[in-house]
């Protein structure tokens, strides 16, 4: 096939024979008066029925350029899975032996000892629980030998595996030191808050202050007439002081004659 194009007019040469003609002819075409042009239209004035296609003529798609391939393609059937490898369907010994390898970047076969290790929620709470357990062993043995003053007395961690009985009898006897300690601290703390309150209690009778404190004076609720206070005394106190509500002994005093009052 032969391809024509036209070229620009102002790449043409302005002066020329054919340049001559061409402007002459369109002169006389312009100056023609427009009742004198006429047009020809060679056409048919009867209506030809369209050929029909008969059955026997086969139907010819014609040859695309290239290959288009569909917008939305049939799926593939589903009757069973597409064959993913070259040269046939595998055996039962070869699936089988297929499913127990192990590939790189994959999880373990089913079935497999890595797999049951690494699925295994029993596994995984022992872990998680054992190391609960011995970070909190290790805190609680700690704390006990920086507080307790029987840490001296502890067991070495050696002896729990060479003699784990008697280092584990050890052990229960210094905690429970430690416990009685404890307790001892604690009771003489108490003793000591209740000896303040009785030695309060008794500096308010003998100044005649009111014996209501705190909520009990807000509400009416104190010591009876009648009801007696018993005090504990204190090491380092002058005597025993005792406290009977309405009366109060006090310490022997001089007598100031009355010439000096």
């Amino acid at each position: 096939m032969t391809s024509t194009s036209s070229i620009p007019r102002f790449l043409l040469p302005q002066s020329g024979q054919i340049w001559r003609g061409v402007t002459d002819t369109a002169i006389k075409t312009a100056s023609r008066p427009a009742a004198s042009r006429t047009s020809l239209r060679f056409a048919s004035t009867k209506n030809s029925p369209a050929a029909k296609p008969t059955a026997s003529d086969p139907r010819v798609l014609e040859k695309p350029e290239r290959f288009n391939p569909p917008s939305h393609g049939a799926g593939l059937p589903r009757k069973g899975a597409p064959s993913r490898h070259y040269g046939g369907e595998l055996s039962e010994a070869d699936l089988k032996s297929q499913a127990r390898k192990d590939y790189p970047g994959l999880e373990p076969a089913k079935g497999s000892l890595a797999q049951r290790i690494l699925y295994s929620q029993w596994i995984h709470m022992t872990i998680t629980l054992g190391t609960l357990g011995a970070l909190a062993i290790f805190t609680a043995t700690e704390n006990f030998k920086r507080k307790s003053p029987f840490a001296d007395m502890l067991p070495a961690a050696g002896d729990f595996l060479r003699h784990p009985i008697e280092a584990s009898r050890t052990l229960l006897e210094v905690i429970k030191l430690d416990e009685l300690h404890t307790s001892a601290q604690v009771a003489a703390r108490r003793q000591r808050h209740v000896d303040d309150v009785a030695k309060r209690e008794v500096y308010r009778k003998a100044h005649g202050l009111s014996q209501e404190q705190g909520f009990a004076s807000m509400f009416g609720l104190g010591n009876k007439k009648g009801e007696v206070v018993e005090v504990v005394p204190v090491a380092g106190d002058a005597g025993v002081v005792s406290a009977v509500v309405g009366e109060v002994a006090l310490p022997e005093q001089k007598q100031v004659p009355e010439s000096r009052k």
